[in-house]
């Protein structure tokens, strides 16, 4: 058994206090092209965001930048080589059809093209570029998990052609699989159709699941052995953390402690303390884990949604 890092394989009894679901570095790519916000592009500026998560207990980080969305892996390697304090486990796949202009391989690549070159990179090592075509340079870094995307409501048509690819990629190397669902749909579908292709649910983590904080809709999906992973903290745009408190508290009275993840999702350089906003990647174990605990929730039940479960979900 291993999880796999941007500096190397490790045990998973190595993985400490995990974010599971967090962004560190966005250079271009279809995501930017539509809102200048959501550049990372600064190192110098990750690796202060990241030191601070480390100084809040944080250990390790599940980095979600995929392919044609700006991911820039050289860097994610030197921020990983300035915080090797921090476990990073860097990301291939793909994001919803939104972002992947008409013109862009994705669209005709053959579903073997696309699942080889998923292989590739949590095998070989994840390529440098990959936005216009073929491999340019592969990196040392492999990839340690499978992102795949839906949009709001439906899943297009090469939502499904990437839903195959990935589900072939991960029956061949056994790799995870997480989610994007938008604004919290699809995620019972998105189970549905990767267990038609053969992926286990004790494989999938089904992503922003709390952006509809509906208890049956998680139940359901959790009852099916998948993992729901809430990364709405501070986003008091949508609701304020007590919804998100209301809701962990039902799922582990439930019997659903061992099916959460909590990540961040801190994509928007107005988000991070190190460019100028916030709340900043730290907010998790410094502001939402304690209100947590004080909210009744047990020490076991956050260890296992901070630790437990990312060492079970992430192992190889």
């Amino acid at each position: 058994m291993r999880i796999e890092t941007v500096l190397g394989p490790i045990d998973p009894s190595e993985l400490g206090v995990t974010d599971a679901h967090d962004h560190l570095i966005t250079i271009g790519g279809g995501e930017v092209r539509a809102d200048p916000d959501l550049a990372l592009p600064s190192v110098e500026a990750a690796v202060q965001e990241l030191s601070e998560f480390h100084r809040s207990g944080g250990q390790a980080l599940v980095e979600m930048g995929v392919i044609g969305i700006g991911r820039s892996i050289e860097h994610l390697i030197e921020v990983a080589k300035c915080v090797p304090q921090v476990h990073i486990i860097a990301a291939t796949g793909f994001h919803r059809t939104a972002f992947y202009e008409v013109t862009h391989w994705v669209h005709h690549y053959s579903v073997d093209e696309i699942a080889e070159l998923i292989v590739s990179e949590i095998t070989e090592g994840i390529e440098i570029h990959c936005y216009d075509g073929p491999l340019v340079k592969r990196s040392s870094a492999k990839a340690g998990v499978i992102k795949l995307g839906t949009s709001y409501n439906c899943i297009t048509e090469l939502e499904k052609k990437l839903f195959l690819a990935v589900a072939l990629a991960h029956r061949a190397t056994g790799a995870p699989i997480s989610t994007h669902t938008e604004a919290g749909t699809m995620g019972i579908e998105q189970l549905a159709l990767l267990k038609e292709h053969g992926v286990k649910p004790e494989r999938v983590i089904i992503g922003h699941l709390d952006r509809c904080p509906d208890f049956w809709y998680h139940k359901k999906i959790a009852a099916e052995g998948a993992y729901v992973l809430y990364t709405g903290a501070s986003r008091v745009k949508y609701w304020p953390d007590e919804v998100q408190v209301n809701l962990i508290k039902r799922m582990v009275k439930a019997g659903f402690g061992k099916h959460i993840l909590l990540g961040m999702d801190m994509g928007r350089a107005s988000y991070w303390r190190a460019y100028g906003g916030g709340p900043g990647m730290s907010y998790l174990l410094t502001r939402f884990i304690p209100r947590l605990l004080e909210s009744g929730v047990s020490e076991r039940a956050v260890e296992d949604m901070l630790i437990n479960n990312p060492r079970q979900v992430f192992a190889f």
